[in-house]
């Protein structure tokens, strides 16, 4: 494999900026399993990150970085580390769901099987570590317990968000609990990271904590959401069809009217719930005040995030996390 070139491209605008980083992002990881075999675990390894990912985790990363001064050559290994992460949990995900799109595009398990989706998942995982271990700095062991501590975490979320599929009913707390760790917590991992390498203080990788547990909280938040929407280019209501105990559904069960709640219940001991009773469960959501309180906690975590940048030192990279955050609030997909 040949080394990588140095990046010395001088950006202005955020969305130019934006653009950028997903060029060398996704340039670097063309390169993790290029011409590499055997094809039938690296082929599905290439198809997952050819999807048309947002690279919100390494860009977020890199932003971090940034705003304590450092430079994007040298986080690019572990921004690097970190998208392979993500893309892990995706196809896991995928697999535990029963999803059949994901970005627009079949899912792995249903191009192949779910044998060949979850090597490549796992594969997925050892590719991020050794993509992390090539990082330049004196305090590799920390990042190396910060990423493996998330990996834990992410795990926690997941089993938590499958335990409350079979529940009747949760409180919002124990969703918030779910969400900061199944969501939040790999942004978390991708800033204090970032921070690390770019010789932060402890101060600043504890603002830039807080704000990346709002921002994936309120990216989660917008997740269910979307869920309901049609064309967001996922399996639509695919989290209703899963059961899933959404922000949408832990509102409505709580304030919905008492015959909307027993009808919500009622579908949801369904063994398969079908187009109708999808449209029904839109229908109380509405009614019951769900989709605008769901939004407003969106608005509100993207508040508290702003907070929390606010009290790092004006640079351009806390500016444009500044942007990455209107994204957040107004993406479609």
């Amino acid at each position: 494999m040949n080394p990588f070139k140095p990046v010395t491209t001088i950006v202005e605008s955020f969305e130019s900026k934006l653009s950028h980083f997903r060029t060398v992002i996704n340039e670097r990881l063309n390169e993790v399993a290029v011409n590499a075999q055997p094809a039938s675990f690296y082929e599905p390894v290439r198809y997952v990150l050819e999807g048309d990912g947002k690279r919100i985790r390494p860009i977020l990363l890199i932003l971090a970085c940034q705003s304590v001064g450092g430079d994007i050559n040298q986080c690019l290994n572990a921004a690097v580390a970190i998208e392979l992460l993500h893309n892990f949990t995706l196809v896991h995900d995928d697999i535990m769901d029963h999803d059949d799109l994901r970005r627009g595009r079949i899912t792995v398990h249903k191009k192949w099987d779910q044998a060949t989706a979850i090597l490549a998942g796992d594969g997925l995982v050892a590719l991020a570590y050794q993509n992390l271990l090539k990082t330049e700095s004196d305090r590799i062991l920390e990042i190396s317990k910060i990423f493996t501590e998330g990996i834990i975490d992410l795990c926690e979320g997941q089993a938590l968000d499958k335990d409350f599929e079979s529940r009747p009913e949760i409180e919002l707390n124990e969703y918030m609990r779910m969400i900061e760790k199944k969501t939040a917590r790999l942004l978390m991992i991708a800033s204090e990271i970032g921070v690390i390498i770019g010789r932060g203080s402890q101060k600043e990788q504890s603002i830039l904590g807080q704000f990346s547990l709002e921002l994936g909280c309120a990216f989660q938040i917008r997740d269910d959401v979307l869920d309901i929407e049609h064309s967001s280019g996922k399996s639509y209501a695919s989290d209703i069809r899963q059961k899933k105990k959404t922000i949408l559904f832990v509102h409505a069960l709580n304030h919905a009217r008492q015959n909307d709640r027993d009808r919500l219940q009622k579908i949801y001991q369904k063994p398969e719930i079908n187009s109708n009773d999808i449209e029904t469960i839109r229908s109380i959501f509405e009614t019951a005040g769900s989709l605008s309180f769901t939004l407003n906690q969106v608005e509100t975590r993207i508040n508290n995030a702003r907070a929390a940048l606010n009290k790092l030192r004006l640079t351009d990279a806390q500016h444009d996390l500044h942007e990455l955050l209107n994204l957040i609030l107004t993406r479609k997909n």
